[in-house]
């Protein structure tokens, strides 16, 4: 231990209540890398004063023009020896005593210090003085202790970022993983035709024909699980399988043939109105749309129909679905597309586009509609002999749909009186003048084609005018007005 050494003890300016020991070597105040000491003030210099002990007195040098000993200004450079009690005055406002210490370690420091001198300089150069330091004024060199501690924080932050980014891959590569999983064993959104998405069908059909030239079958995904029943003539048809990739969505059909009686005097509005009364009251089936006009196969010839949706409950379960319903001569078909309640979200679509109801060429081209209203009394072999006259006449100058409604009678008629002879002759000259139409409106599309390429657009206008009077109803896709569909011009 040392005795009798000297201390300094600040008591205005930024380090006010802090002491400092003087060693025998003297020591530096200023804002340089040298300095021990190194205020924030601003007016500190950065070699402003030192101290050294000097036998048993301690000498003040003055190193800028902004030291005063009691209140005295010392000039740079000058030399001062100073006393216990004596005060220094650097720069505006900071100001020490010199004070005696009775025992200080040998290393310099104060029993009654807290902090190293280093750890005093550190602490004043914070807050709003340390920000309008110099640069150099903020700088000092690290203990063994804090470079210990320094060394441990950035290992730390090391491990945290290779356990973060080690975190985040093994996260990314749960979701891709967690996707396939999903992808391959979660429910199919929104269910698809099996083997639409590889290409390779596996469907099978169910065929019925009904006189005198209705041939018609239905088309569906079969499977190990499918089964199908049906009554000895196949007007009773009914067809469980399933839909999706993974097969997991229960699809029933059912496709009813019945005979309407007097049906070739009941129009196709009138008996559907009453096959859709007896099915709310037999079959407990509640309609969730209004009917909709519909056309199977428009591109080829088409079919009409009507389609609306339903609801229907049986003791198993609760089933949503889709019915056709056409007519064919004195006959009605049921056709019925389904899937349990909870899966209709899923297979809307596949219930929507469901196109495989085939009628044959034969059955399109004996299509007719029952007139509103059949006159019983007028002689069949009257209008049968005016048709006769049309069609070897002047066919292509009368009025088409007044010919259709002669034919539609001529075979109601026929059909009510089981003139069987007469309604085959008739059905005969029905299909001709079908053909006749069709042929004539292929020359028309070629003639329309002929003046476009020729620009004449007096030629267009005449053909399209004529093809609107013969076809008046534009949205009918039936057999008479098909051809159109290769026409580029909307009738």
């Amino acid at each position: 231990m040392q005795k009798n050494n000297y201390k300094i003890h600040f008591i205005s300016g930024g380090l006010a209540g802090r002491s400092f020991v003087v060693p025998p070597d003297g020591l530096l105040i200023g804002k340089s890398r040298a300095a021990a000491i190194r205020p924030g003030d601003k007016d500190i210099g950065g070699e402003h004063a030192a101290l050294r002990i000097q036998g048993d007195r301690v000498i003040l040098t003055s190193m800028a023009e902004t030291v005063f000993v009691r209140e005295e200004q010392l000039a740079p450079g000058a030399e001062c020896s100073i006393g216990p009690g004596t005060d220094v005055r650097l720069g505006k406002n900071l100001v020490f005593l010199l004070q005696t210490d009775e025992e200080v370690p040998e290393d310099g420091m104060d029993d009654g210090e807290e902090e190293t001198q280093d750890e005093a300089t550190m602490d004043d150069l914070g807050g709003a003085a340390a920000e309008d330091a110099a640069p150099e004024a903020q700088t000092r060199y690290a203990s063994a202790t804090e470079l210990k501690d320094l060394r441990t924080f950035a290992q730390s932050r090391i491990r945290r970022r290779r356990i973060v980014l080690s975190v985040s891959v093994l996260l990314f590569l749960v979701i891709v993983v967690g996707g396939f999983l999903y992808t391959e064993f979660s429910d199919e959104n929104p269910v698809t035709w099996p083997g639409e998405l590889t290409g390779q069908y596996l469907d099978d059909e169910v065929r019925f024909e009904l006189p005198p030239a209705g041939k018609f079958l239905i088309y569906f995904p079969k499977c190990k699980w499918t089964t199908i029943r049906k009554n000895a003539d196949g007007t009773d048809c009914d067809v469980m399988t399933l839909l999706g990739r993974k097969l997991d969505v229960p699809f029933h059909l059912r496709l009813k043939v019945n005979t309407i009686p007097n049906g070739y005097i009941v129009p196709k509005d009138k008996s559907f109105e009453q096959w859709k009364k007896l099915a709310v009251e037999r079959q407990g089936i509640v309609f969730t749309s209004l009917p909709e006009r519909k056309f199977y196969s428009p591109e080829t010839s088409g079919y009409p129909y009507y389609a609306v949706s339903y609801k229907r409950g049986d003791k198993d379960s609760q089933w949503q679905g889709i019915v056709s319903y056409l007519r064919y001569h004195d006959r009605e078909i049921i056709f019925l597309r389904e899937v349990p309640l909870r899966h209709f979200w899923r297979a809307e679509g596949v219930l929507e586009a469901f196109n495989c109801f085939v009628a044959s060429s034969d059955a399109r081209l004996s299509y007719w509609e029952i007139p509103e209203k059949v006159s019983l009394e007028k002689s069949k072999t009257s209008i049968y002999k005016g048709l006769l006259e049309i069609m070897w006449g002047h066919l292509i100058t009368n009025n088409w749909e007044d010919v259709k409604s002669q034919f539609a009678e001529l075979l109601s008629v026929s059909y009510h009186q089981n003139d069987l002879g007469m309604a085959r002759d008739a059905l005969v000259l029905w299909q001709e003048f079908r053909k006749r139409q069709q042929f004539w409106y292929c020359q028309e599309c070629l003639a329309y084609q002929k003046c476009r390429l020729n620009r004449d657009m007096g030629g267009m206008i005449r053909i399209r005018n004529e093809c609107l009077r013969k076809f008046p109803d534009a949205g009918d896709c039936r057999h008479e007005r098909i051809i159109k569909n290769i026409w580029d011009v909307e009738l």
